[in-house]
């Protein structure tokens, strides 16, 4: 099915999306606990030595899953953190900067809360990213600002990289409306199931 204006049918699709997310966090409360247990095997499988690698994770706001857990998991494993940050909003500008858990964190271009300026910008070899909707082949409806698209973008531009969602089973969706722009997920992790979307084995 061809949607004659994408932009517009995402908007509209958003505001029913953030009420659902909404409901299934109140229903799942003990779902970012899950998806950092069950991250550890296709983590493992994709990156058996994390040592020196960099993850971008996020800070979750209301009902999106936080990674926090997840987080300190992967400090622990030996991988390099980072988290995202607005550096242009005009632009819609992402970088991630290097963070370890615990270190405070500071309000970026658009008001969102990520590493301090002077923390150096990485170039993460696995981006985890928050999501409202998804299709099973990898397509991810976001906030709609296109921070992550461009980011991802340029990241797959320079080196090959692994970016994984990360959803309540419930937000999986059909004939999410597309445009050229979009960035697709290699996989998507939820409270219930891995979905590999790419082989993405080293």
């Amino acid at each position: 099915m061809t949607i004659a204006d994408p932009a517009a049918a995402k908007t509209a699709l958003r505001i029913f999306l953030r009420n659902q997310r909404k409901e299934l966090a109140r229903q799942h409360p003990e779902a970012d606990w899950m998806i950092a247990e069950a991250a550890r095997g296709p983590l493992a499988k994709l990156f058996p030595e994390p040592s020196g690698k960099v993850a971008a994770l996020y800070h979750g706001l209301g009902a999106e899953i936080s990674p926090l857990i997840l987080a300190g998991h992967m400090h622990e494993a030996g991988w390099t953190l980072a988290l995202p940050a607005v550096e242009d909003a005009e632009a819609a500008r992402m970088v991630f900067r290097a963070w370890t858990p615990g270190e405070p964190l500071v309000h970026d271009a658009i008001g969102l809360r990520g590493p301090a300026p002077e923390q150096p910008a990485l170039q993460p070899d696995l981006v985890i990213a928050p999501l409202l909707a998804f299709q099973r082949d990898g397509l991810r409806l976001g906030q709609g600002g296109g921070y992550y698209d461009r980011a991802l973008e340029a990241l797959r531009a320079r080196k090959p990289v692994v970016v994984i969602g990360l959803a309540y089973s419930g937000q999986q969706v059909e004939n999410l409306p597309t445009e050229p722009h979009d960035q697709r997920l290699d996989a998507i992790l939820t409270e219930k199931e891995y979905i590999a979307v790419n082989d993405m084995s080293r």
